[in-house]
């Protein structure tokens, strides 16, 4: 039996063990993951082009490590190397934590929690959950282009011939897949929210700054195989998925859950409302900023600084505070 399990070893699954090793003892300490190989970032999107500068993931990673790349601090950097110097910098510092190369299936408590994957159990005392988000899906009847491969212009060209493609979702992703559609010259049906395509000039540099000069283009008539479908007019949708070979869903991300009661928590605590001992981190879980609406924090900064303020709290709870 565990004091802590780890279930997910993405971005802020690596995170949490780096700063659970600075208190408690990697004999404690349990991680279970599928791959032990990133997690989404590293394995489907490390061509994106993220949007933070590397001096906010250097201030947050230099916390643990001095081994980093030597690298413009103003300059956005390709999701790869964030994913990579994360990971590697995760697994060295938790060679003697054990791990569990498994998929974890479901989770129970009963006086204490039950982790229950692919080849047998785990019990632990305190769970965190980091496990993650998950592409939406629709159910459409078409066949469906993966988004990863639609990010990649070269991988997306193998699988296009004489398609006509109905994209869901035009926002920043969305934006990047137009581009690609486009360089290809492949019509496309670009179906999106509201009565009117729009977007905001950006505020960030990367990913959305790029999509954001892709979307200006659209709207000055740029894209000449890009027709403008919105989702509130049904009777369009229907006819652009008539015309339509293939499709692409870029409509966003949900958490990744074992199973809807593990849903609602508390972003000031960490707490996940199902069971004690507890918490998420990280997508499925972010911290959120209240401004003008709510706001997920999602970056390494963001799941670091949610993690530091969380933690604390917890481990005392469980009579390991620092």
């Amino acid at each position: 039996m565990y004091k802590y399990c780890i279930v997910g070893f993405g971005i802020s699954g690596q995170i949490l063990i780096m700063e659970l090793l600075k208190t408690i003892s990697p004999k404690d300490i349990i991680i279970c993951d599928e791959t032990f190989l990133g997690g989404d970032l590293a394995v489907k999107y490390g061509s994106v082009l993220s949007n933070t500068p590397w001096w906010k993931t250097k201030k947050a990673l230099e916390q643990y490590t001095d081994l980093l790349p030597d690298l413009p601090i103003n300059e956005c950097t390709l999701v790869s190397v964030i994913a990579s110097t994360c990971l590697r910098t995760a697994l060295t510092l938790s060679r003697d934590v054990d791990k569990a190369t498994t998929s974890v299936t479901s989770i129970e408590y009963d006086n204490i929690w039950t982790i229950n994957h692919t080849f047998g159990s785990i019990q632990a005392t305190t769970v965190f959950l980091c496990t993650g988000g998950t592409e939406n899906k629709l159910d459409i009847s078409i066949p469906q282009i993966p988004i990863q491969i639609a990010l990649e212009r070269e991988q997306l060209k193998k699988y296009i011939s004489s398609d006509t493609i109905a994209l869901f979702g035009t926002s920043h992703t969305g934006t990047i897949i137009l581009d690609n559609l486009n360089y290809l010259s492949t019509p496309v049906y670009a179906i999106h929210k509201g009565p009117q395509f729009r977007f905001e000039p950006y505020v960030y540099n990367g990913l959305k700054e790029h999509s954001s000069t892709i979307a200006s283009s659209i709207l000055n008539g740029e894209f000449i195989n890009t027709t403008l479908i919105p989702w509130s007019d049904p009777l369009a949708v229907h006819k652009s998925l008539q015309k339509s070979t293939k499709a692409i869903i870029a409509t966003g991300f949900s958490s990744r859950l074992f199973d809807s009661k593990y849903k609602d928590y508390d972003p000031e605590t960490a707490k996940i409302n199902a069971g004690p001992n507890l918490y998420g981190f990280g997508m499925a879980y972010p911290g959120v900023t209240q401004k003008e609406k709510r706001y997920e924090d999602i970056s390494v900064l963001s799941f670091q600084n949610q993690i530091q303020r969380c933690l604390p709290g917890i481990l005392e709870s469980n009579g390991t505070g620092r």
